[in-house]
């Protein structure tokens, strides 16, 4: 139970068995209570039947009680999901709570594993029970793709190699960056300033090249699946911002959203073609992307 998570670190704080854990075990329980909510119609079906047990920690050595509460919580929230409906707000405060929790470990491999466990556990989650999303919602999703995000950010740090995902993950965030790329002139652009303006949960998170990279992938695949003539549309409109761009800057901006598609087999013929039809401009950048663009691999 969530309730018996809470006050099973409670009893352990006060405890000898919390030496050295203290300070960290004070940040978990704040992020724990931050996510009640995922747990209050499963609270108000178990208040009505066994009493609460504890958790007992003097077994658990120190630098595995951090790992167990996060097994616990895991635990939880799986068992209690179903009910409560897997939306992206609930996806959201999941996995900023598993981040929260993780960074409070000292950084090794140790901790870069447990990041890459947590993604292992969403991947997983999502096969079961997959996002659902609010249409008009923008916020939870993004905080999502934030926690997401960052989770493989820090597996990456802490074990000095690149994460990999596989589909799923990206298959399940491909309608919130297609809705992204189809609203927004530069869905890359737009979702890393979203990301530079949110709170970042209190994480002292600055946004830098490596989410860009991820951000970057995670679009490739939400545009790959949307239908052609979306596709088509969008490419043709980064083309003319590129074009009539008087910002070198932005130019190379909107160059940077052009170069996701390049990897779309399917929007390529179209592409080279759109190109090979405007006309050049005064611009040396511009022309520069419209010869690229028009000399594209066709296979």
């Amino acid at each position: 139970m969530y309730e018996s998570l809470i006050l099973s670190i409670e009893s352990l704080q006060k405890s000898k068995y919390s030496k050295g854990n203290r300070k960290k075990l004070a940040t978990i329980q704040s992020a724990l209570k931050q996510a009640q909510r995922l747990f209050l119609s499963k609270e108000k079906t178990d208040s009505k039947s066994e009493p609460i047990k504890l958790i007992s920690f003097r077994r658990i050595e120190p630098e595995e009680q951090i790992p167990k509460i996060l097994e616990e919580f895991v635990n939880e929230f799986e068992v209690g999901c179903t009910s409560n409906g897997l939306s992206a707000k609930n996806y959201s405060l999941f996995s900023i709570t598993l981040l929260k929790i993780i960074k409070t470990l000292d950084m090794d491999r140790k901790r870069g594993l447990l990041s890459a466990h947590a993604i292992n556990i969403l991947d997983k989650l999502f096969v079961k029970h997959p996002v659902h999303y609010n249409k008009r919602a923008i916020r939870d999703p993004l905080g999502l793709v934030f926690g997401i995000t960052e989770l493989a950010i820090d597996a990456e740090r802490n074990l000095s190699k690149p994460y990999e995902f596989d589909i799923t993950i990206p298959r399940q965030l491909a309608p919130f960056m297609q809705k992204y790329h189809m609203e927004f002139d530069n869905a890359l652009l737009q979702i890393l300033n979203e990301f530079k303006k949110m709170p970042k949960f209190r994480l002292g998170v600055s946004i830098g090249k490596r989410h860009e990279e991820i951000i970057k992938k995670f679009l490739e695949h939400g545009i790959s699946e949307l239908p052609l003539e979306d596709k088509i549309a969008r490419a043709k409109n980064l083309l003319l911002k590129i074009i009539f761009e008087e910002s070198d800057t932005m130019a190379l901006e909107h160059y940077n959203m052009l170069k996701i598609c390049y990897s779309d087999k399917e929007l390529c013929p179209h592409l080279v073609k759109i190109a090979k039809n405007m006309e050049r401009t005064n611009k040396r950048f511009a022309n520069t992307i419209l010869d690229e663009a028009s000399n594209l691999k066709v296979t």
